[in-house]
């Protein structure tokens, strides 16, 4: 059996950089087995399947697999999928909202024209916190910094969709000499039900990017992930709760990625109404590989 997939760059213009997702089509007739060694083939941090709805009101579903387990969202697989379906699919060609069904409901993505080019913008799940009990020594272990390069803000497991342990840093610099212990890493945040850490830190530089983030998820067979879609939900949730405390409304850019070569630019924006946080996560994707799978 011949199955046409592409490869998608997320949360860029250019191929090559961000963070590449396989889009595999016409999906129902694969197993969740099947599924799972495709993804492992791969060996992306995520590959995500497209298949039929089952949801009214979807215009598709899309199950979402690392190369160790199946997710119930992701951010740069959305955005992949979402390019994907408006690049193959004639009758959604020009439309400027894609509903996509998945593990955590229905999450709507838009489709923006701007000067630059397409914008897509998912908005996530409703942003859940819990309180982490572990000490400054052993997040200071888990990342491969001193225990003064990590900010006063409190260690929390946020999630939009997918659980993250949020870290935040107190200098620059420190961000991109982080040497994480892999395998600390998959053990702690195992032990809190995270699907890995994500770090982020104030730029302060004048620059149009307000933070820079990096992610590591070794429990899910990736070591650091380019541009985490899903990550940086969770940090803006993070942020409007400790840094913007009692804003309504907050947006900024986020870069990610520059560590490992794969550059890449998030559009994050919040809003609160009636006490409930909505976030949204946006970016550019561009097509780096065409093909079929033979299975």
């Amino acid at each position: 059996m011949a199955i046409d997939f592409v490869q998608i760059d997320a949360f860029t213009d250019r191929p090559l950089y961000g963070n590449p997702a396989a889009v595999v089509f016409d999906a129902d007739e694969i197993s969740t087995e099947i599924m799972q060694k495709i993804a492992r083939e791969m060996n992306l941090s995520e590959t995500v399947f497209i298949l039929d709805p089952t949801t009214s009101g979807a215009d598709y579903r899309a199950r979402i697999f690392t190369p160790m387990n199946e997710l119930p969202f992701a951010g740069h697989p959305t955005l992949a999928a979402a390019s994907a379906v408006l690049d193959r699919v004639p009758d959604k060609m020009n439309t400027t909202l894609l509903r996509q069904e998945c593990g955590i409901g229905i999450v709507p993505v838009e489709v923006i024209e701007t000067e630059s080019g397409r914008l897509l913008r998912m908005t996530q799940g409703v942003p859940s916190y819990r309180d982490v009990r572990f000490s400054r020594e052993t997040v200071a272990r888990m990342l491969g910094c001193a225990e003064s390069d990590l900010a006063s803000t409190p260690f929390e497991v946020v999630s939009t969709g997918v659980p993250w342990l949020i870290v935040e840093l107190s200098r620059f610099g420190a961000i991109s000499s982080l040497d994480p212990d892999q395998g600390l890493i998959l053990r702690e945040c195992k032990s809190i039900g995270a699907a890995g850490v994500t770090v982020f830190v104030e730029k302060k530089d004048g620059s149009k990017e307000r933070i820079r983030v990096r992610t590591f998820a070794p429990g899910e067979g990736v070591a650091e992930d380019p541009v985490c879609g899903s990550g940086n939900g969770s940090v803006a949730a993070f942020i409007a709760r400790h840094k913007d405390v009692g804003a309504r409304t907050g947006a900024y850019l986020s870069e990610q990625g520059i560590e490992i070569g794969r550059d890449g630019l998030i559009h994050a924006s919040w809003e609160e109404n009636d006490g409930v946080l909505t976030v949204r996560i946006g970016g550019s994707t561009a097509l780096s590989a065409s093909g079929k799978l033979h299975i």
